[in-house]
């Protein structure tokens, strides 16, 4: 009974610290940023398979840009494709690099092949790019991305991860889903740790690396979820990952869940590999270095294991204590005043702030009452992908939503008071409601 007691208060205390960091994320402190002339140069790279129906829009926005174009380079490679995305692009005006390898698939390894390409890794670099910027084949690009990336850069920062959002959030209740988690993530996790000083991370997209960042941590990732694994590589050579959420980039959603249920099976695979070869030296390494932002870090990988064992400790101590409080773990529940509510009304709440401070389209929340059905279903993906986490192939995922900018409704950042806020929440709630939210 003592370990089932002090487990529970060690997820007591995990839920505590992620609600105390994700309260940081109520503001944007990356507003009012110092700005730059235009002068950095950028390596755009888009690694693509098989991604004839989308590669194109991609191209266009990135042609779009309110930034020079003489300042940046567009590349994408080809890795193992059968259709015509190499020339789809080459006549949207980007650079190919062409790519087959029978045994090392996957975006990493296409990712490692286009930096040597260009001469981008080690000391010895080539130097023709301050900068390298990574978009996946489905994405739309804020206009705005590579001049914020600039301002970002002579700013001091190294690693910048920009907003992820959805450029489908209403067409299933699937994509609804994974949109609502994006921009949870973004705004209560990403932006949080950087308005606190901590490291943000990578989320496969949007993402800028420095020369200088690249060339001394390179480009030596293995897992599934190599965003996630440079970050901490990085963050253990000095260099934490910067968020902004002022500019954007789009990306498509599964539109079933068996399609995202492959997608999130990979993403627990590499998340869990990284978490095994990572959590113990970032913490390790913040102890002795008394670094918080790697100590951080390494705590944040282990909400894997604290979201598996939530269920079964809370059952296991319930039914110990005969359906009482007991022990520790009770005392502390018991210190908490109204619990149980908050467990229902802060995730509630969050989500219909974020709502509406970033100005996500209301038609997404149709299927919001659908949202813990998807949060439910990554217990079971977590334990498979726990069980399996030796399995490396890469899963692709097909897209399809050939949406331009012109599709996408453009969200715009809005200053409002509580009252905005409780009046947002009680037409969503008229609407089916929602509760539940997910920290992955």
């Amino acid at each position: 009974m003592f370990i089932v007691d002090l487990l529970l208060v060690l997820i007591i205390v995990f839920l505590v610290y992620a609600t105390v960091v994700g309260s940081f994320g109520l503001w944007n402190s990356s507003k009012g940023k110092d700005r730059h002339s235009p002068t950095s140069r950028f390596a755009v790279l888009v690694p693509a398979h098989d991604e004839e129906a989308v590669i194109e829009p991609l191209l266009e926005s990135l042609g779009d840009q309110e930034y020079p174009g003489d300042l940046y380079d567009i590349y994408v490679i080809a890795d193992n494709c059968s259709d015509s995305t190499a020339d789809r692009a080459r006549s949207a005006g980007a650079e190919v690099m062409e790519r087959t390898s029978r045994d090392a698939r996957g975006k990493g390894h296409a990712l490692r092949y286009g930096l040597e390409q260009l001469d981008l890794l080690g000391p010895e670099a080539s130097g023709a790019y301050d900068a390298v910027v990574f978009f996946d084949a489905d994405n739309l690009v804020d206009p705005s991305f590579l001049q914020v990336m600039n301002d970002r850069l002579l700013s001091g920062e190294d690693l910048i991860q920009a907003f992820l959002d959805s450029k489908n959030p209403a067409d299933t209740w699937i994509s609804s889903a994974y949109s609502l988690l994006f921009w949870l993530n973004c705004r209560y996790m990403m932006l949080a740790r950087y308005n606190l000083g901590l490291s943000a991370a990578f989320m496969g997209t949007g993402m800028c690396i420095s020369a200088a960042a690249l060339a001394d941590v390179g480009w030596n990732v293995e897992t599934l979820t190599e965003d996630l694994e440079y970050s901490a590589q990085a963050v253990l050579k000095g260099y934490p990952t910067h968020y902004t959420h002022e500019t954007r980039v789009y990306d498509e959603k599964p539109l079933t869940f068996a399609a995202s249920a492959k997608q999130r099976l990979r993403w627990a695979r590499g998340q869990f590999a990284v978490a095994f070869g990572y959590l113990i030296p970032l913490i390790s390494s913040g102890i002795k270095n008394r670094c918080p932002v790697r100590l951080e870090a390494g705590a944040r990988l282990c909400q894997l294991f604290v979201i598996l064992a939530a269920s079964p400790v809370f059952w296991l101590h319930s039914h110990l204590g005969g359906g009482e409080n007991w022990g520790m773990a009770g005392a502390m529940l018991d210190g908490i005043p109204f619990f149980p509510q908050i467990l229902v009304v802060v995730p509630y709440s969050i989500m219909v702030y974020a709502a509406v401070v970033d100005g996500h389209p209301a038609e997404t929340y149709v299927y919001a009452p659908l949202y813990p059905v998807f949060t439910f279903s990554w217990l079971f993906i977590m334990l498979a992908g726990l069980f399996t986490v030796g399995n490396k192939r890469w899963m692709p995922t097909e897209h399809r939503r050939a949406l331009d900018m012109a599709r996408i409704n453009r969200p715009r950042i809005l200053t409002v008071s509580p009252r905005d806020v409780a009046q947002y929440e009680t037409r969503i709630a008229m609407a089916g409601g929602f509760s539940g939210t997910n920290w992955n």
